[in-house]
């Protein structure tokens, strides 16, 4: 199509927004989505209608959408909130306002928005919302973080974010073989992000996949040569190296400095115990593979 077309294009499907909007089609809201190319057009016919006509509920609300986007965050509290006081259970509504409000610096709202937006409308955006929310502004929330972002799951079993927050909590608490397992299905749905390939590395590493991990880092480091990046992952690998070291106790078993002895513990104390074995047995080769790659021990 040549420009002429494209404008001429353009013109129809501005004018047919404009008359959609005008009858209250309750569909206007999708006219501004993430990066999209014609968000700022869409803003500025919303404004100019609300000029004309300001009891259209739904063009605040498809504003409000557009501001979120364009990063005018004050405005689309503003929009959402004039929403919610015409419309006390439009969902939509409190989850813009909770997104925008959570730029803004307004944690507490924001909690309280996403909460009320779930329980009018639950759905993967609102849970992975909320999730975050807990995550990063709130100290023991793990367990509510780790209920949403099983939750957007559910809801959207391609949710990439929810299965990278998912697992770096599993990883967290220690359960290697779940974070590995997120990772994994984070990197199986977005190949083109180099740090899937360096989660998916780190998570091979903290269950014991030392080989496996290395090859994940490498093309990590391949897609992304940032030496922060390197930085980081090596610095995290050498932690867990670090952790498998047993320390022998007065008793001649092993022990962890200063807490209870964790499931990860138990199965690193008997890869050494079988190292050992290996070693003192003369298979010096299975030693070898079995100190470089928890798997083959």
């Amino acid at each position: 199509m040549n420009q002429a077309g494209r404008c001429a294009s353009s013109v129809v499907v501005l004018c047919g927004f404009l008359l959609a909007v005008a009858c209250g089609d309750a569909s206007v809201d999708a006219y501004c989505e993430a990066n999209g190319k014609g968000n700022r057009d869409a803003l500025e016919l919303l404004t100019h209608l609300l000029d004309q006509k300001r009891n259209q509920t739904g063009v605040y609300l498809a504003r409000a959408r557009c501001l979120y986007f364009l990063g005018s965050y004050a405005q689309a509290v503003q929009d959402a909130a004039e929403v919610i006081r015409r419309q006390p259970n439009q969902a939509e509504a409190y989850l813009i306002r909770a997104k925008a409000g959570k730029m803004l610096g307004r944690i507490p709202q924001a909690l309280d928005d996403y909460s009320s937006s779930i329980r009018l409308r639950p759905g993967a955006d609102a849970h992975y919302g909320r999730g975050l929310t807990y995550v990063r502004e709130y100290r023991g929330k793990d367990r509510e973080a780790l209920d949403d972002f099983t939750a957007a799951i559910r809801f959207d079993p391609k949710h990439v974010g929810a299965y990278k927050a998912r697992a770096e909590i599993y990883s967290r608490h220690e359960q290697f073989q779940n974070a590995l397992a997120d990772s994994e299905k984070a990197l199986a749905l977005d190949p083109a992000t180099p740090n899937a390939y360096c989660n998916v590395g780190f998570a091979h590493y903290a269950v014991g996949h030392d080989a496996e991990g290395r090859k994940f880092l490498n093309t990590c480091y391949q897609k992304d040569p940032d030496p922060q990046t390197r930085g980081y992952y090596e610095t995290e690998v050498r932690k867990v190296l670090v952790a498998r070291q047993p320390r022998r106790n007065s008793g001649g078993g092993y022990q962890t400095e200063g807490r209870e002895q964790t499931a990860y513990d138990r199965e690193r104390e008997r890869q050494q115990n079988v190292y050992e074995s290996l070693r003192n047995s003369g298979f010096n080769d299975r030693a070898e593979a079995c100190r470089t790659d928890g798997s083959k021990c």
